[in-house]
């Protein structure tokens, strides 16, 4: 008998862990779902390289998610048995708390065994690969997605340029200028070249074809080198260099206790220490406390335990966090700091074991009992002005009661879901940056700010996703409840019932455009400039665009040194000016050239010298001369914001600007019409949830809740992989950005015709 009733209490809490751990781990992901499927397909990474890095992302995830999943197992299954008067029957059988807690800690054991493995050791080395691998991919092909007509200024000490691109790969029409040899002006003209990359090597090569090599002293002009080549081997340097010292949180506790066995007063490895003990530990203090919860709650059920849990996770790693804070300001001990949340959860599971030991329960509904009365009261009271009687379509329509009907449970469980996803996604970025507060010696305040000003663009990534599991759970929820059969019963088509929830998905789309286009780039780059103070790395949120290397209307490669913006004046100032060959034709070089006006510019201390067949001919110098040329100021300097900051009017501008001036504008020209496609997700992840809730039947809210979860990854890994094809010239921006859009329509499509409306 007690092995049919643990299996039992087993049995519920597994179904609401899983449920919980998917959520969790799939929030966890969302973000670094987009994020690495831009950059690592546009650096050209294969789909096992991306699958092997988001594989090395979940020990350290999963860490964090299994005890908050422990906890809302528990307390979901707990709240279910409570609710439906399972434990009032089990008490009149004689069952005390002490014969629940038996299964429930066997559980949370488990857990925390797992957790305590992956934290230990599976987690830091899986982190330290992820590192590894990802710098690696970042280092490889470096100059993969540069396109043609463009100067790259990523590579150390060359500027490059090429006029187009072979199938293959290779460049044509190249242009290298060398920075090797400060004291030197060296330029490399070839007809073909590519780049060499090794992988975790020193250096990366520059192989040029068919070529002349320009060069000369800086301070004696006059005596001029020329190299004709058939081949060229230009040696890059690989500036970015994996670290291979591992950070306190990447090491596996044998290492970790090494350390710290040789530097026992390390703040960051004792932190370090009792974090790998304390946090798996919390899986039993966790269930411990969601069985005395649930226990207590009479009402609601596994979606109160859900809302509940939610609370209590969100309390524990603010707590956390504050702790760590203070530990790092040498305020408390790393033993109080990482310990005193989980004793303080102790405490409250303690007395709360003991409340549910006295058979009493905590009534949640009271609030909100409290904002019905209040309403009532309100609706009771008689108006001081004069009421006209409602025409009779007024008083009698019943679409119209259905309508409000199915509008209000939509709104209730959509601000559940939404304030639920926003306050796990607050917890992620608590748990993301915390470490590089620590590291950084930065104010917590930063973290709240960065908090605050991320708001906007996590409210337009969870409303799809709120709205896509409101509408599951509401029309699963009618189902069970056979509140569908009744509507179609009284003769209104399922699609008829539907129209509120295609309403509330066009409001919110409006909605996200509108944060999207008015607040959202403000916030972009506030929250880029703090992040940039928390990770203690220069600004780049708003920056001066120097076009220090452009290609002019008539074949001319314009470059110097730096702009005076104050006295409008260029510093080592140079034209190159090309023929139809790509050849040299001839050059200006000054120490410095000054606007007269528009289109004119006054150049001193320099030279002019022709070439012919790339062969140079007599040196002009001058002191000073005027020359007139086809482009103005505003060609050279440009203030631009990063594209996080603009909205679509500024990206429009900003791409005209750059196609106008011969830049690639592939980028931004995605990133806009991701901006016109991006709303529409609500909408559409409407049409998709309508099907599958009515597909669904009866299975109730975890099976919903797990529905949802699996179309959401689904379409934000659709989502950033067209985002990043787009970006990369694969696919056309514009039909790169509508097509998950257009393909999650035409599934929904389909699921409607399998539907008996």
């Amino acid at each position: 008998m007690k092995r049919v009733f643990d299996r039992y209490i087993l049995k519920e809490i597994a179904s609401p862990f899983a449920i919980g751990l998917l959520v969790y781990t799939f929030t966890l992901l969302i973000h670094q779902i987009l994020l690495l499927s831009k950059t690592l397909i546009s650096k050209g990474a294969t789909a096992g390289t991306i699958f092997k890095i988001l594989l090395y992302l979940l020990p350290d995830f999963l860490s964090f998610t299994i005890p908050m999943a422990t906890l809302m197992g528990v307390l979901a299954g707990m709240s279910r048995l409570s609710s439906d008067s399972e434990i009032v029957a089990l008490r009149t059988m004689g069952v005390r708390n002490r014969q629940v807690l038996k299964p429930v800690l066997a559980f949370s054991v488990a857990t925390w065994l797992v957790s305590s493995f992956l934290i230990m050791f599976l987690a830091p080395e899986a982190n330290y690969r992820f590192n590894k691998l990802y710098t690696g991919v970042l280092l490889s092909q470096t100059v993969s997605g540069i396109k043609p007509g463009v100067f790259y200024l990523g590579l150390p000490s060359y500027s490059l340029y090429f006029h187009d691109q072979e199938r293959n790969g290779d460049w044509k029409d190249v242009f290298l200028y060398s920075l090797k040899k400060p004291e030197d002006d060296t330029l490399l003209f070839a007809r073909r070249g590519k780049f060499i990359y090794r992988q975790f090597q020193k250096d990366n090569y520059i192989v040029l074809y068919d070529g002349v090599l320009h060069s000369f002293k800086k301070k004696t002009p006059e005596k001029y080198s020329l190299t004709f080549f058939s081949q060229k081997t230009e040696t890059v340097s690989n500036r970015t260099t994996f670290r291979q010292t591992r950070r306190s949180t990447q090491l596996v506790f044998p290492e970790l206790v090494r350390r710290l066995r040789a530097s026992p007063g390390d703040v960051q490895l004792n932190l370090e220490f009792h974090r790998k003990f304390a946090l798996p530990f919390a899986c039993l203090v966790l269930g411990f406390l969601g069985m005395s919860l649930g226990i207590s709650t009479r009402k609601g059920g596994k979606t109160s335990g859900f809302v509940i849990s939610l609370g209590i996770i969100f309390t524990y790693y603010v707590l956390m966090t504050a702790g760590r804070n203070l530990i790092v300001k040498r305020i408390i001990s790393p033993f109080w700091g990482s310990w005193g949340p989980t004793l303080f959860l102790v405490v409250i599971g303690i007395w709360l074991y003991r409340f549910s030991s006295l058979e009493k329960a905590i009534n949640w509904e009271r609030l909100l009992a409290f904002g019905q009365l209040q309403r009532k009261k309100t609706e009771a009271a008689p108006s001081k002005g004069p009421r006209t009687a409602p025409s009779a379509f007024c008083r009698w329509n019943p679409v119209k009661i259905l309508d409000g009907y199915v509008l209000r449970r939509l709104v209730l469980v959509f601000f559940l879901v939404f304030f639920s996803l926003l306050m796990v996604f607050y917890i992620i970025n608590i748990l993301e940056l915390i470490d590089n507060i620590i590291e950084n010696k930065v104010p917590f305040v930063y973290l709240l700010k960065y908090d605050l000003y991320v708001t906007p663009e996590i409210v337009s990534i969870i409303l799809p996703i709120s709205i896509l599991t409101a509408v599951l759970l509401t029309f699963s929820l009618m189902s069970k409840n056979n509140e569908v059969t009744a509507v179609q019963v009284s003769g209104i088509s399922l699609l008829r019932l539907a129209m509120p929830a295609v309403f509330l998905g066009l409001v919110l789309s409006l909605a996200v455009f509108f944060i999207q286009e008015n607040i959202l780039p403000e916030a972009n780059r506030r929250s880029e400039q703090t992040l940039d103070v928390i990770h203690n790395r220069q600004s780049v949120a708003d920056m001066e665009f120097a076009r220090n290397w452009v290609l002019g209307r008539n074949n001319q490669i314009y470059f110097y040194d730096y702009y005076e913006k104050g006295n409008q004046r260029f510093i080592n100032f140079n034209i190159l000016f090309m023929d139809n060959e790509f050849r040299l034709r001839s050059r200006l070089s000054a120490a410095s050239a000054s606007w007269l006006e528009e289109g004119v510019l006054l150049l001193r201390d320099g030279f002019i010298r022709d070439f012919r067949d790339n062969f140079p001919l007599d040196m002009e110098p001058f002191k000073e001369t005027r020359l007139a040329i086809d482009e103005t100021r505003r060609f050279f300097t440009e203030k631009v914001k990063f594209s996080g900051a603009m909205n679509s009017a500024e990206l429009r501008e900003y791409i005209r600007y750059l196609q106008k001036k011969r830049s690639d504008p592939l980028r931004y020209q995605a990133q806009l019409y991701n901006n016109y496609a991006f709303p529409f997700s609500s909408l559409v992840m409407v049409f998709i949830a309508i099907p599958f809730s009515f597909l669904m039947g009866n299975r109730g809210a975890l099976f919903g809740i797990g529905i949802a979860v699996g179309i959401s990854m689904t379409y934000w890994g659709a989502l950033g992989i067209f985002s990043a094809v787009g970006a990369t010239g694969v696919l056309s921006p514009l039909l790169a950005a509508f097509a998950p859009l257009v393909i999650f329509s035409l599934i929904s499509g389909v699921l409607f015709l399998k539907i008996k409306t």
